[in-house]
């Protein structure tokens, strides 16, 4: 779904190497809605060999998909990730650049994207502690702002009576998997229906399967900058089991709006079955968890992202009176 209005402002220009969806893909999607509904000339080009359908959301509006990348020819650049490969250095001395920063790794001086914390942007984080991942090396190259990520869902399908457990085991395949194993009765536990994801789905048929479970145990790598998929299924009502992530902490309640436990199978079992045993529990996690996603709204998202844009168009406007 867009949110697109007639195009009154300079040229937002993005670029993407989309093979498939994802959390990050899906954010940047987000701000480019974001850019079109405040006014904006929002255009994307895909590097060489990306995926042009398959889920790729920008299907959906093929007159605003560039086939010649001219990023000196924009009024304002929006980067994510590696996008910055494709500004040529220096440029962003001539054309103003939002770079969006949505994992602590940026911090991570053996990783490819710790060089361009050096290049001049105005920077997005979508969780405080990523900022102060990146602000903590000292070689951050531009203002700072925080926007919290925001919960965007389509219209979900889901079952009625919701059964058994999703397990989103992508990042944490063998973690998942023992998972599994216990649930599903090993040991002469009493055993629970189980849908376990090893690999990526259609956003639509991922969303469903959390949507239809009584427990959603979702699985993240130890350093995410935000880790959507809890925030999204606690919108969609689901009672959440989860880790520690660090960038999770910005919504995070352990108990209150979630079970965070350790990364150890044990403490796993023991809190999917206190939630299949205790659905007086499960119902409280549930209640917490639509308020605690409610405050994490596009609209917000959008009123904090103009505020960014205007600040950059600002400082262009006192550039050329300078």
């Amino acid at each position: 779904m867009t949110h697109g209005t007639a195009a009154v402002g300079p040229q937002v220009l993005f670029h993407r190497f989309y093979a498939g969806y994802s959390g990050g893909h899906g954010k940047v999607w987000d701000y480019f809605n974001h850019a079109l509904a405040l006014g904006y000339d929002a255009r994307i080009h895909f590097a060489p060999g990306s995926l042009r359908e398959s889920g790729n959301p920008w299907a959906a509006m093929p007159e605003r998909v560039l086939d010649v990348w001219r990023p000196q020819e924009a009024g304002l650049l929006f980067v994510a990730g590696m996008d910055w490969q494709a500004v040529p250095c220096g440029l962003e001395d001539r054309v103003p650049v939002i770079n969006l920063l949505q994992s602590g790794r940026h911090a991570d001086p053996e990783l490819p994207l710790f060089r361009f914390l050096g290049r001049a942007a105005r920077r997005i984080c979508v969780a405080h502690e990523v900022a102060k991942a990146v602000v903590a090396t000292g070689q951050m190259n531009g203002a700072v702002r925080v926007i919290p990520a925001a919960v965007n869902l389509p219209p979900i399908s889901a079952a009625s009576p919701r059964r058994g457990v999703f397990i989103d085991g992508i990042k944490r395949t063998a973690l998942a998997k023992a998972l599994m194993d216990r649930l599903s009765g090993s040991g002469g536990a009493t055993s629970a229906e189980v849908t376990l994801l090893l690999e990526h789905r259609e956003r639509a048929d991922y969303l469903s399967a959390v949507a239809s479970a009584q427990v959603a145990v979702l699985l993240p790598l130890p350093r995410e900058g935000f880790y959507l998929p809890a925030l999204e299924a606690m919108a969609l009502g689901t009672p959440v089991v989860t880790l520690d992530a660090v960038g999770n902490r910005e919504y995070l309640q352990p108990e209150g709006n979630a079970f965070v436990v350790d990364a150890d199978v044990d403490a796993l079992e023991r809190a999917v079955r206190t939630l299949l045993e205790a659905p007086d529990k499960a119902a409280e996690l549930v209640r917490a968890g639509y308020s605690t996603a409610s405050r994490f709204s596009l609209i917000s998202e959008r009123d904090a992202f103009s505020e960014v844009l205007n600040e950059t168009m600002r400082h262009i406007t006192d550039g050329l009176r300078g």
